[in-house]
């Protein structure tokens, strides 16, 4: 009932919520109506007693009421402030200083555990995924929200009354820290734009791994998923170089390592041997650093860079893999070779060349899946890549299949059946006669 008097009589309710407070009765659930549902189009006289009632709330009604004034202030700060900009940076203040006063337990995300078939998932807090469910988050993102100006310049500079707040807010207790670290390092590419020697001074320095901050800090520069801007690039790229396996060792929400994976691909890849970009033998020493898994997906990357670049296989993709892809025997896995196949299947007219480059990467393996299902199949109504190319098709399946194998193969005899129906000589090749010897013998 009181969110329909909120929406029909504003101010009705707004006087019903004032005779409680004057007895000191500041009901949660009436006043998160009254912050969440307050019509848009009340009069100007009435927002502006709104306004002042928030900026009166005692600190410990704004504690109990942290979240709901968090997401406001990110939702409504801006159009406050268009308002009456004084009034807005009162209420904006109060807020946060009531979100404060209730220490480390009222700085903390509304984000719960997370459980896996009832058990408690230990993951880490300290994360842009944390960050903007938590009050302090909230109230960062919406500071930021108010830098004046649709877009802001090169070198145009954050005003003082916003770095004031949020370095602030840098200094909250408990999560709230972390939380306006995490949101600040989002918008690292632009404030490096628009605020190149703050940025340097205060933020940056996050990112030195022995840094009280740098786990929230890294976790929201690489969620915000850009790639860092040139001159950003040249200023931490001896972090990046070094980024793995540091990154490896949080357990984050979400799995960023792939993130910054790329990023270091890329500045080798678009940007070799420039400041901004990686040398041949930095790019190696960084796949060597990389977990496993991180090496595998990024190869998955590599495919990508072929398919959606002019001559991406044989201009970016082959001489990466030729002259960087490192060569000990520890990085040739089943996994590995899961991910070259995956990489090989999609390189079209480009399939000998690529493969040729990944060949010395590939080791025999016995599977229980079907890598090679698409070497059989039309996709996007080209021929498969067999009946194209089937003596290298041939070379591959010879380089992937164990001299002994223990369960019969699946996509073997269907690729060596293509192979002989394309090219009946190949039918005589040493390698064609050894697998179908192992598929007659399965």
């Amino acid at each position: 009932p009181f969110t329909g008097l909120v929406k029909a009589k504003p101010g009705k309710a707004l006087s019903a919520l004032t005779v409680a407070g004057k007895a000191g009765e500041y009901p949660q659930a009436f006043w998160s109506s009254m912050i969440n549902d307050l019509p848009e189009d009340i009069s100007p006289r009435l927002r502006r007693v709104f306004l002042h009632r928030l900026a009166r709330l005692p600190q410990s009604v704004i504690a109990e009421l942290r979240h709901t004034l968090g997401r406001w202030l990110e939702q409504k700060l801006v159009a406050v402030l268009e308002f009456d900009d004084g009034l807005g940076w009162s209420v904006y203040d109060h807020i946060v200083d009531g979100i404060l006063s209730g220490g480390a337990d009222a700085a903390e995300s509304g984000l719960g555990e997370v459980r896996q078939g009832g058990e408690i998932v230990e993951r880490s807090r300290r994360t842009a995924g944390h960050a903007i469910n938590g009050p302090l988050g909230m109230c960062t993102e919406a500071v930021f929200h108010a830098v004046p100006g649709e877009t802001q310049q090169a070198g145009s500079l954050i005003p003082e009354y916003i770095k004031t707040r949020v370095e602030r807010l840098f200094a909250a207790p408990g999560e709230g820290s972390d939380h306006a670290v995490s949101i600040a390092m989002r918008r690292l590419n632009w404030l490096i734009y628009v605020d190149p020697i703050w940025a340097q001074e205060r933020l940056i320095p996050m990112l030195a791994f022995d840094h009280p901050a740098s786990e929230p800090a890294w976790n929201g520069f690489l969620h915000g998923g850009q790639m860092p801007w040139p001159p950003l690039a040249e200023l931490i790229k001896p972090l990046l170089i070094d980024l793995f396996p540091w990154i490896d060792g949080f357990s984050w929400d979400r799995d960023l390592s792939n993130v910054a994976a790329q990023w270091l691909g890329f500045m080798r890849v678009f940007h070799p041997d420039q400041p901004d970009g990686l040398t041949k033998r930095e790019m190696r020493t960084v796949l060597r650093s990389m977990a496993d898994e991180s090496r595998n997906r990024f190869i998955f990357w590599l495919g990508e860079v072929g398919q959606k670049n002019e001559n991406g296989w044989t201009e970016l993709v082959v001489p990466f893999i030729n002259e960087v892809w490192p060569r000990e025997r520890r990085f040739r896995t089943s996994a590995s070779m899961r991910a070259w196949i995956g990489l090989l299947d999609d390189t079209g007219d480009s399939f000998p060349a690529v493969y040729g480059a990944v060949k010395k990467f590939l080791v025999p393996v016995e599977t229980n899946d079907h890598p090679f299902y698409r070497f059989t199949r039309e996709i996007n109504d080209e021929d498969p890549i067999t009946t194209r190319f089937p003596e290298a098709t041939l070379d591959l399946m010879n380089a992937v299949t164990p001299q002994v194998i223990t369960r019969p193969p699946y996509e073997l005899p269907k690729v060596l059946a293509v192979i002989a129906e394309t090219n009946p000589a190949l039918t005589s090749d040493p390698r064609y006669l050894r697998l179908i010897d192992l598929v007659e013998r399965s």
